[in-house]
């Protein structure tokens, strides 16, 4: 599954680059560029929860996700529109990592994780440019993502004793939409291409996930499960590399009528 939708995304995605250097070919007006992003990923209060504490319905044991940094990375595609406006888009690998911990203090129980959530990210983004200087413009980007959520999450621990401790990550939804707003700097070079730093912001419309911690009694049927739902919004820092236009050389073949 995870697979197909890929390769979906894939084709689509190159179908529209050799389209966009088709039309620059004819137009050489608004060109279209194909590059890669890597984008180290941070949580923030600021704008959404990034620590989330469950108690069971006993209120004996708490489970708490904690967000953490983690990474996104994958392949941009921009399309010109006018001088002032394009449209970008890619897929991308997003990679949260989570703390996570269990604490029963009436067993004197605790237990800790890590837990790492992978989606698959299609941004569709509308950018504005400003023109600082020759090679230097900044831009201003906002949009939607649809995301994919391929498979659930979990892993457990044993503390020693007669306990066994679970922690799991359960899809709220196996595809998702969230909002993307984002600002940065680059320079443009005909030559070696262009070069992009600056910063965004992912909130998705729905938490990503359910967070869940169980703690099981071995050898009976004795458990305690809390579990909650899990934002993962992030701030990122955006690094990207789009590969320079190649111009065909030498006299091209000129469509006409087929010679009897």
């Amino acid at each position: 599954m995870v697979m197909r939708f890929v390769c979906v995304i894939s084709v689509f995605l190159l179908t529209l680059v050799a389209f966009g250097q088709e039309e620059t070919t004819k137009k050489n007006r608004f060109p279209s560029y194909f590059g890669l992003t890597v984008s180290p990923i941070f949580p923030s209060n600021f704008i959404g929860t990034q620590t989330a504490t469950f108690l069971d319905t006993s209120l004996a044991m708490t489970t708490v996700f904690k967000q953490k940094a983690g990474i996104t990375f994958g392949a941009t595609v921009r399309i010109g529109v006018t001088k002032l406006f394009s449209i970008e888009t890619g897929i991308f690998q997003v990679r949260r990592n989570f703390d996570v911990s269990i604490a029963l203090p009436d067993s004197n129980l605790y237990g800790k994780d890590v837990l790492t959530f992978v989606s698959y990210d299609v941004p569709i983004n509308l950018l504005t440019y400003v023109q600082l200087s020759k090679q230097w413009y900044m831009n201003a980007s906002l949009g939607l993502s649809i995301t994919h959520n391929p498979s659930d999450i979990s892993d457990s621990i044993l503390p020693g004793g007669q306990f066994v401790l679970q922690f799991e990550g359960r899809r709220v939804n196996r595809t998702h939409f969230a909002t993307n707003a984002g600002m940065g700097f680059e320079y443009r070079t005909k030559k070696y291409g262009t070069f992009y730093f600056g910063a965004s912001g992912k909130i998705p419309f729905r938490p990503i996930m359910l967070g869940v911690g169980i703690v099981k009694r071995s050898q009976t049927s004795n458990k305690f499960v809390a579990y909650g739902r899990v934002n993962g919004s992030y701030f990122s820092v955006d690094f990207r590399y789009f590969f320079p236009i190649i111009r065909p050389k030498g006299t091209q073949f000129v469509n006409g009528p087929i010679e009897q």
